[in-house]
Order: C-alpha cells, then sequence, then structure tokens
C-alpha cells in the first residue's frame, strides 16, 4: 500500500511542482520610485513650497538674516583689533583682552550674538523638521490611493518600493503613472486635507 502511494506521490510530483512554477512566474511584480515621485508630482512641488514658506517666515519673524548680518559686519570690524591678540590655534588671548575692556566688551557681545544665532537656528530647525513629518506623512496619504489605482490597472500582484528593495528581477517602474494620477486626484495639500474630509451629514 505504502508503494502505491508512493508512485501516485511520485507520479504526480512533477505536474504539481510545475503548476506550483507556472503560479510564480506569472506574478507581475512592479516597482515605484518615491523620491522621483515626490519630485515629480504637484502635490510635492506644494510640499516643497509650503516648507520654504515656513522656513521663510521663521527666518523673519526670529531675525536670523539680521542677526547674521550683525554678526557677520561685526566679525569684519573686530578682525584687525583681534588679529595682534589670537593664537596659532585660533584662541584669543584672555590677558590681552583683560587690558582692553573696550575690546573684551566687544567680543563678549559678538559671542553672545553667536549663540543667540545658533540657538534661534535650532528652533527654527525643529520646526522644520515637525512640518516635515507632518507634510510627509499627508503625502503618504496621498500616495497610497495613487498606487492602488495604478496597480490595479495594470493588474499587478506586487509593487514595490526601490528605497527598499536591493533587487527584483524584470520589472517595470510604475512612477511616471503615479505621477499622473496624483496630479490628477490631489496635486495640493489643499486638495488632499478636502478629499479626506468627511461626507457631510
Amino acid at each position: 500500500m505504502k508503494l502505491r502511494v508512493l508512485a501516485v506521490f511520485l507520479a504526480l510530483a512533477p505536474a504539481a511542482l510545475a503548476t506550483a512554477g507556472a503560479a510564480h512566474a506569472q506574478t507581475k511584480v512592479f516597482v515605484i520610485d518615491e523620491a522621483k515621485i515626490r519630485d515629480g508630482s504637484k502635490i510635492g512641488a506644494d510640499i516643497r513650497a509650503k516648507l520654504g514658506a515656513i522656513e521663510q517666515e521663521g527666518i523673519e519673524k526670529l531675525g536670523l538674516k539680521s542677526l547674521s548680518d550683525q554678526i557677520q559686519a561685526e566679525q569684519t570690524r573686530l578682525q584687525p583689533q583681534l588679529q595682534s591678540i589670537v593664537g596659532d590655534d585660533g584662541s584669543v588671548a584672555v590677558d590681552s583682552l583683560d587690558s582692553n575692556p573696550t575690546l573684551k566688551s566687544q567680543v563678549e557681545a559678538l559671542g553672545q550674538k553667536q549663540i543667540e544665532l545658533r540657538q534661534k537656528s535650532s528652533v527654527l530647525s525643529q520646526n522644520l523638521d515637525q512640518q516635515q513629518s507632518v507634510a510627509m506623512a499627508a503625502f503618504t496619504a496621498a500616495l497610497a490611493p495613487a498606487v492602488n489605482h495604478v496597480a490595479a490597472q495594470e493588474g499587478a500582484d506586487v509593487v514595490l518600493s526601490v528605497a527598499s528593495t536591493w533587487y527584483v528581477k524584470d520589472t517595470v517602474d510604475l512612477s511616471a503613472k503615479v505621477i499622473q494620477r496624483l496630479d490628477a486626484t490631489t496635486p495640493t495639500l489643499a486638495s488632499l486635507e478636502a478629499a479626506l474630509q468627511p461626507p457631510a451629514q
């Protein structure tokens, strides 16, 4: 009995393996390049513009441009006086500064402005990081339905991101078609927000 079962198995195994191989060969695998989609889509351009506007507004509100100009001007003005007391390693001789109270106070004031510039720049950088995280979450919210739509049109079984995939043989890049879909459905963050609003009761 066992021999008969084994014989049947051996007879059927090649057909089963061939069927499995055929099914595997028919799997349609596609890829997308999210960076390319961000760079090439209208919503990506809108995100970059909004982040740029936030950065510029922050620079103006915090007075970073004015503060940076003041520091540069003060460094240029003090350079001739500091040359004679600056060591080879770039440090300023404390004794030399102590003997010139006016110069010392000016150097200290310059140092305070430099500290203020770094602190305000850090605040702006943290705010931009937060805004970018929000924007990228919004981009992902817009990207998902666009990829699903294009994948369904192409009859895809799998869509991979090139950012997280090292190698897939014989794949087709759907990025251009996803960009077209995004541009047609959610070209701006405002249009995405409107699309995500729940329907009125």
